[in-house]
Parts: structure tokens; C-alpha cells; sequence
């Protein structure tokens, strides 16, 4: 028998056993969900790499599965393998803005301009109205940090003729002004304000405004992105911003397989040069459970907020993108948000199971689905090491569904039958 004053620790202590014991067998899920997912790979000839990365208020892992090919040799990817996250990086740059305008250094109605075109007359002998045209250049941060400022974008030439020439340049160093300039040889999306179009130049753009307010930088290659997005970095300890020097595997350790015909297919990334990740719009490399750790600071309900309630407020805006690409696919952006379904058959209510607060990654080689889900109060990065964006795609889906069976619901995402492929 127990004693009146020994029944509440006794209850802990059974409490936190059933926490535990969820959570391992959450984890021991994941890791089986991610073997069959590769080995279902490996039946189509393709040798992929998989981490999941998982973060809650009580369970923190992070599992691995398939092989990752390092200069001929074969080895089990594991936890601690670091892959590129491509546009994943686009939450990190507005972070980093909006922790200016925490501070009152950058006002969301200060036009980009206002802030850049320093660094640009400084370093690139150009301006915003040299690039852009007179009406571009009134767009404001608020704007373009929610992707409607009318901004181009460097692909929006179909992605061949540039994407191409940087993907096979070799070691040559591509500086972000080279992609900026790019893009502004394109027709503008819309003035700004009367539209909302998908842009990474507009994620460089807001990279030279952090840039431009750190006082160590003495060009936009000086910008420390960790420090300037991130109160505490060692919570995210693999997190690396590649600037322009050196080959990606200075941090990279799972290299990818590029299949996509417009960069290459079947080229190894691994030792192409940092520069063409495209700087502040896609340069992040690390391990996937430091990407949750960062969705979970930024969206969750983390003891070490990345931006104030303000700002997450204003990053959590979303809207229907109303041309490109983002029109057709339905997608609605905040500012370094989207609002995302990893269902591949939607349930009727869109803010149900399936749907998550983040960005999706896809870049040479790589693809990626991260971000915070507020039906479970968790937050997840889905990492690959190919740009066939079926892998990843299906373990995020199937991810969503074993946490709600965990949950002691049972859905259909349209994701069950391991032949799926994405288009």
C-alpha cells in the first residue's frame, strides 16, 4: 500500500514511464516507416537517404535510414548527417529580418532600398532603380518578405540557361549579385503590393538587409546568418549558412543525386562551390532534428521564442499566391512561411491532419519538408539527398499518419500504397 503523500509522485513517475514509452515507440515508428520507404527506393535504382527529425514538449529524436555514397564508398546514413535544405533556408532569412524589426532597426514599411542599396552602390556600383526600375524600388520589407513586392526571380526564365551554367561552373565563385542582376533581366512579377509571386532573388534582396545591419560585415559575404537569426545557435548545433567559398563538403556529409534534367541528372553534389546555393534564399546545411529544433523555437510553444509575438504574427499572414507557379499549386505564403498539406489526398478541412506551418527545400540534389504542426503541438524536418521530391514527400505524408494512429485516430492521406509517385 502507499501513503496519501506517495500517490502524486507515484502518479509521475507512471505518467512520465507512458511518456516515454510513447515516444520510443513514436521514434521506432518513424524508423520503420523511413526503412521502407528507401527500400522501396532501392527497387526503383535509386539509393536514397532519408532523416526525420522530431521535436515536442516531451520527446526530442531523430532516426535515419538508407545509404549515403561518399567518394565510392557505401555507408548507413545516421542521425547525424548533414544534408542542404535548399528554400528551408527562406524561414531562417525572415527570422533574421524580423528580429531587426524586434529591434527597430528595420521598419516593415521601410522600402527595401532604403536598406540595401548601400551595399549595392558600395559593392556592385548599382541600386535598386538601376536593377529593378523606379517602381520595384518602392517595394517595402513587409512586402517582400511576403513575396509581393513584385520581385522576378532568377528561374522565372524557365531555370535552364542560369541554373544550368551555376550547377556545372565548377569551382567558380558565383557572387548573390550574379543571381540578383539574373533576375532583374526579367519582367517584374506585378508592382508591388498588387500581387504575390514566389521569389528567391527577393530572399537575397533580404539577406543584403541583414547584411546591412551587422557591423561586422564588411561585404554581404561577412553575414553571420546564425547568429543574426538565432537568440541561441548551440541549441541548433549543425546549422551552417554557406557563404561563397569553398565546396559544399566543408559541411555537407550526405551528398546528393541530382535527377532533375534542367540541373543535370545524375550528378553528384558534394563538391560543386557553396555559391550556388543562391546565399540567404536556399544556403542552409545541417541535420534534421536542428531544423525541428528551429521550427519548434520559431512556431512552437518553445521557452526560447525566436521572434517576438508581433512578428510571428506577421509571419503567420497567409495568403493564396496569385501568379507563377505558387498560383497553380494553391499555395499560401506568410512572410518565410507557408501553409502546407503533406496529405497527397487533402481531408476536407485543410487545417486538419496533414497540415503544417514551415517550407518545403528542393535544390540540386536535395529535397525537404519542415516546419511546425499545431495539431500535435510538434515540430518535424523531412531531409532527402535527391531532388525527386517523391521520398521525402511520402515519409512527411506517412510521418502525419502514424502520429495520428499514435494518437488513436486512423486516417487516410492518400499516401498508403508505397508506389505513389510525385510528379
Amino acid at each position: 500500500q502507499h501513503s496519501a503523500s506517495t500517490l502524486p509522485s507515484l502518479a509521475m513517475k507512471v505518467l512520465s514511464t507512458l511518456a516515454i514509452a510513447a515516444s520510443a515507440s513514436l521514434q521506432s515508428t518513424y524508423q520503420r516507416l523511413l526503412d521502407d520507404i528507401t527500400a522501396w527506393a532501392k527497387t526503383n535504382g535509386d539509393e536514397v537517404a532519408i532523416q526525420i527529425g522530431w521535436v515536442s514538449g516531451n520527446e526530442t529524436f531523430s532516426v535515419a535510414s538508407g545509404q549515403v555514397t561518399d567518394r565510392q564508398s557505401r555507408r548507413p546514413a545516421t542521425p547525424d548527417d548533414t544534408f542542404l535544405y535548399g528554400s528551408g533556408t527562406k524561414p531562417v532569412t525572415a527570422a533574421a529580418v524580423m528580429r531587426l524589426v524586434d529591434t527597430g532597426a528595420v521598419g516593415l514599411n521601410d522600402t527595401l532600398a532604403q536598406h540595401v542599396d548601400p551595399l549595392l552602390r558600395r559593392d556592385n556600383g548599382t541600386s535598386m532603380v538601376g536593377l529593378f526600375g523606379s517602381t520595384l524600388a518602392k517595394a517595402t520589407v513587409g512586402q517582400v518578405l511576403r513575396m509581393a513586392g513584385g520581385t522576378p526571380d532568377f528561374e522565372d526564365a524557365g531555370a535552364d540557361p542560369f541554373d544550368r551554367q551555376v550547377f556545372e561552373g565548377g569551382d567558380k565563385e558565383w557572387p548573390v549579385y550574379s543571381f540578383i542582376r539574373y533576375a532583374a533581366t526579367q519582367p517584374p512579377l506585378c508592382d508591388p503590393g498588387q500581387c504575390t509571386g514566389y521569389s528567391s532573388a527577393a530572399y537575397e534582396l533580404l539577406g543584403l538587409v541583414v547584411a546591412a545591419h551587422q557591423p561586422s560585415v564588411a561585404t554581404y559575404t561577412d553575414l553571420n546568418l546564425t547568429t543574426a537569426a538565432l537568440p541561441d545557435p548551440t541549441r541548433m548545433p549543425s546549422l551552417q549558412f554557406l557563404g561563397q567559398h569553398g565546396p559544399l563538403s566543408q559541411a555537407l556529409t550526405a551528398p546528393g543525386w541530382a535527377v532533375n534534367p534542367l540541373w543535370g541528372s545524375g550528378v553528384v553534389v558534394q563538391n560543386q562551390t557553396a555559391s550556388i546555393l543562391g546565399w540567404t534564399c536556399g544556403n542552409m546545411v545541417g541535420r534534421a532534428q536542428d531544423v525541428a529544433q528551429f521550427f519548434w523555437d520559431l512556431l512552437g510553444p518553445s521557452d526560447n521564442r525566436v521572434v517576438s509575438e508581433e512578428s510571428l504574427a506577421f509571419m503567420r499572414q497567409y495568403k493564396p499566391m496569385t501568379v507563377g507557379w505558387g498560383k497553380l499549386i494553391n499555395l499560401y505564403y506568410g512572410a518565410g512561411l507557408m501553409a502546407s498539406q503533406a496529405a497527397f489526398k487533402p481531408p476536407a478541412n485543410v487545417t486538419d491532419w496533414g497540415f503544417y506551418e514551415g517550407h518545403g527545400g528542393s535544390t540540386y540534389g536535395f529535397s525537404s519538408s519542415q516546419g511546425f504542426i499545431p495539431k500535435v503541438q510538434a515540430a518535424f524536418s523531412v531531409v532527402s539527398n535527391t531532388d525527386n521530391t517523391t521520398y521525402s514527400s511520402l515519409a512527411a505524408c506517412r510521418m502525419m499518419v502514424a502520429v495520428a494512429e499514435a494518437r488513436g485516430e486512423k486516417i487516410d492521406l492518400g499516401c498508403a500504397a508505397p508506389a505513389v509517385v510525385l510528379v
